[in-house]
């Protein structure tokens, strides 16, 4: 069950909302789940602000703000976490996060999570929906990239939704669950059943890891998506 909230946790979840609002049009969202139900708080048609949040680097590649959105794959991947078995004792890594909803059901599972996201502001929604669903003692979090992760101990679980659509990534997160999971640990992926991850698949054998694949049906505004879920672990030897 979740945990009351302190007072110094709602002066704290206030402040972050406060934060929030003076940079987002925000809205709520109720997520069913098998077991429980995950209250989150995201940005409000994220399409109206994709021209100003996108950024171009110096070599002029083009990046889009894909965190403001909530995808279909990390509701498949809170899903698939929620009809787990608990997770108490376990440390586990989320990497980009966005609005943390796969971390939460991780925490509220009994596991401690780091939410981790290349983006300051996906972390501070991350940050206010877990002390929204009462499971802040079980969570921390880390701004960091997935090419240069800074992180100095391993986990027994890393989880991941929608970050392997682009083959520049394939190497770096494959190079990120060799570095922090551990020997009997699994690294669990959830993607929309796009065409390209057959490669990263593929990839997943180098690196010295095998994979099983479960797949479900997740509804969001009207629409269905099939989501894959990918769990990956060291293969035996």
């Amino acid at each position: 069950m979740p945990n009351p909230l302190t007072a110094q946790s709602l002066h704290w979840r206030k402040s972050l909302l406060n934060r929030i609002e003076r940079r987002y049009p925000i809205m709520e969202r109720t997520i069913a789940l098998t077991s429980r139900q995950i209250n989150i708080t995201i940005v409000e048609d994220a399409d109206k602000l994709l021209e100003h949040l996108s950024t171009e680097d110096a070599d002029g590649t083009l990046h889009l703000p894909y965190w403001t959105y909530l995808w279909p794959a990390s509701i498949g991947l809170a899903r698939y976490l929620d009809q787990m078995s608990r997770l108490t004792g376990h440390q586990i890594l989320e990497i980009g996060c966005g609005f943390g909803l796969a971390g939460v059901v991780g925490c509220q599972q009994g596991g401690r999570v780091f939410f981790t996201d290349y983006k300051s502001d996906a972390l501070m929604f991350a940050q206010y929906n877990v002390l929204q669903n009462g499971c802040a003692d079980r969570a921390s979090f880390v701004q960091m990239d997935w090419n240069t992760p800074c992180l100095k101990r391993r986990f027994s679980r890393v989880l991941a939704s929608d970050v392997i659509y682009e083959e520049k990534n394939w190497q770096p997160i494959l190079a990120l669950i060799e570095r922090y999971l551990t020997v009997d640990g699994e690294a669990i992926f959830s993607e929309p059943n796009r065409a390209n991850a057959l490669g990263f698949l593929e990839l997943i054998g180098r690196y010295g890891f095998t994979y099983e694949t479960h797949t479900d049906v997740v509804c969001l505004d009207g629409g269905s998506a099939t989501i894959a879920v990918y769990c990956v672990r060291r293969a035996s030897r």
